[in-house]
């Protein structure tokens, strides 16, 4: 196969799942033809990355993505997609391992920061690993805006989210994930990037969620994925 991306994914399944459905959704062509090429690995066994992070285990996640990337990148793909913001930490190595791009979650969060009024405060809807690798709370600084910690309760309802409802159950407890919103709203919030894939899959499942000034890092990566795949493998610009 020519002209296709690779999908770094499952972590989880889930949200890799989302990923493409999300895909599907924002790009509706007239004809199978007319869609994308891409390569979807979903390699669940991949360590947890927050447990990683946090140091609770030694099993690194990095050598699972280095393995699957220098396994792919001799079928010269165009560019790479990971979905998991928490890989992210991994970023600036994994990209040493590939002349390919990898598009990057991270920055396009910080273009979105950028054309936010300032200086705004702002809540990140995250994985403690996401949190303490401050891989959001960097840009946000960067972009002139002060990041905001959750209160240890407001965490605890994240982590039930993600990893309780989503991550254990397949399930979605909506209730939980709105009080959460309006817990970090209360506390001072006035935008909340929904910083892993795992809340992006709710989000995108959520029919009150526009009700939140959301920023969904997974929703910026799927249109940048669409803009670079269609203008390299189709020459259309949008």
């Amino acid at each position: 196969m020519k002209n296709f991306f690779v999908i770094l994914g499952g972590m989880g399944t889930l949200a890799t799942t989302n990923f493409l459905n999300d895909l599907n959704e924002a790009y509706k062509p007239n004809s199978d033809q007319e869609n994308l090429n891409y390569m979807v690995l979903n390699h669940a066994t991949i360590p947890d990355r927050t447990s990683f992070i946090l140091k609770k285990s030694e099993e690194n996640p990095f050598d699972y993505l280095k393995e699957d990337i220098e396994s792919v990148d001799k079928l010269n793909p165009d560019f790479y997609v990971m979905t998991c913001n928490t890989a992210h930490f991994f970023y600036d190595d994994l990209q040493k391992l590939t002349k390919k791009p990898i598009i990057n979650m991270i920055e396009l969060v910080e273009n979105k920061l950028n054309k936010l009024k300032k200086p705004s405060t702002i809540g990140i809807f995250a994985t403690e690993g996401t949190i303490k690798s401050k891989l959001f709370n960097n840009i946000i600084e960067k972009c002139g805006h002060k990041a905001l910690l959750s209160s240890k309760n407001t965490q605890e309802n994240i982590n039930a989210c993600l990893y309780g409802d989503v991550k254990e159950k397949g399930e979605i407890n909506f209730d939980r994930y709105h009080k959460t919103l309006k817990a970090m709203m209360d506390e001072g919030a006035e935008y909340i990037i929904i910083g892993c894939t795992e809340a992006s899959f709710i989000n995108s499942k959520d029919k009150e969620s526009s009700s939140y000034p959301l920023i969904d890092s997974e929703k910026e990566l799927v249109d940048a994925t669409l803009k670079l795949g269609l203008k390299l493998q189709k020459n259309i610009e949008i």
